[in-house]
């Protein structure tokens, strides 16, 4: 019976180090713990008495500061009596100073008669090598996708840009080819074909140029109060010509003078060119683009709405994709999809928040919220 009890825990120390796996047992009274000789050894504290416990005090002081509040919180509930088990993910420090990702599962064995736990026992597993796994899984994801969105970009790209190109190309041949014998006016409206299809060219590279800046967080803010009404007359001005020529009316109540939101003008123009000019373009001939400012708190809520076609439920989550516009590429629209995402990023930088209300059949409304200048002094 003793070589046959010796035989079994050879067995049981052989299968405890080949599984990367541990066995605890705990004293909550005396808070001491004695941990499995072969787990002490994976993690290079072979030199530990085998037989003896620690202070919990020791091991825990080797758990990570991030991870050892929710392992304590977990703990203590399952001593408590809240929870039915103990299971818990973390990262132990081994002796050479690693950190290893481990499971500790476990349960109380044994209360006294108040209820006051009195022992409980448990296993460790080591999770580094699936942790490993799964973080170079993760990694070979994120480089496939950034492959494919590499790939889109160059596809949307070189389709979007055709299309202002062949007119600059188009329109510059037949300049060169009836110099001299077509009527100056006809001459002139060949160069302002060239001229529009440049300035698209342009506005679509310094939108993706300013998408990347956004994105590696390169991009320079001037904040300052800046008031809502002047800028909103400078941008409905700017875009009155393009409502005009898709029927469409801008709109705005009388807002209040003391107006002020702290941005960058600049930004917060283009920003609001943005979303006006997609309100314009998206919505129904005869429809209104309307512009409110509401004071909230600390903020200031700008809202654009339109009464178009409004968006589908299926296509919000995607709203914020870049390169992505949505299937409305046949709509009137131009440019490559990044005008919502650059606009977002804007926002963002700001301070701000940005949030899109939209119904089928009764319109969209996006809804901008800034910091409130405090002094109220515009610029």
């Amino acid at each position: 019976m003793h070589n046959d009890l010796n035989a079994l825990e050879e067995r049981w120390g052989l299968a405890l180090h080949s599984a990367a796996f541990g066995v605890w047992d705990l004293d909550p009274r005396a808070q001491r713990v004695h941990y499995s000789h072969e787990w002490k050894v994976m993690l290079g504290y072979g030199d530990l008495p085998t037989e003896e416990t620690e202070r919990t005090a020791f091991w825990r002081s080797r758990v990570h500061p991030d991870d050892l509040p929710p392992m304590l919180a977990a703990l203590q509930a399952h001593l408590a009596g809240r929870t039915d088990r103990y299971t818990m993910e973390f990262r132990l420090r081994a002796a050479d100073g690693s950190w290893r990702w481990v499971l500790s599962r476990g349960r109380v064995v044994e209360r006294g008669a108040d209820g006051a736990p009195l022992r409980a026992v448990g296993t460790l597993t080591d999770l580094s090598d699936r942790r490993a796994l799964e973080s170079a899984r993760l990694a070979r994801e994120h480089a496939e996708a950034a492959m494919r969105a590499k790939s889109e970009f160059v596809s949307r790209m070189s389709h979007e840009l055709r299309t202002p190109l062949n007119a600059v190309l188009g329109f510059a041949q037949l300049l060169s080819h009836r110099l001299g014998e077509a009527d100056i006016e006809v001459q002139r409206g060949y160069v302002k074909h060239i001229e529009q299809a440049g300035w698209h060219l342009l506005g679509m590279i310094d939108d993706v140029l300013d998408l990347s800046q956004v994105e590696r967080g390169e991009l320079e803010l001037h904040i300052d109060a800046v008031a809502l009404a002047p800028l909103w007359d400078a941008v409905s001005q700017a875009l009155s010509p393009l409502a005009v020529r898709h029927g469409v009316h801008l709109a705005a109540p009388a807002l209040p003078p003391h107006a002020a939101v702290r941005a960058d003008q600049a930004r917060l123009h283009q920003v609001l060119t943005n979303l006006v000019g997609n309100a314009v373009k998206y919505n129904r001939p005869g429809g209104t683009v309307g512009f409110t400012a509401e004071s909230r708190g600390s903020q200031w809520r700008l809202s654009i709405g339109d009464d178009g076609p409004g968006i589908p439920p299926a296509q919000m989550p995607h709203l914020f994709e870049a390169f992505n516009r949505l299937g409305r590429e046949g709509q009137g629209g131009e440019g490559v999809g990044v005008g919502l995402v650059l606009t977002r990023g804007l926002v963002q930088q700001m301070g701000g928040a940005i949030s899109v209300r939209s119904k089928v059949g009764a319109g969209t409304t996006v809804d901008v919220d800034l910091p409130r200048a405090e002094d109220g002094v515009a610029h």
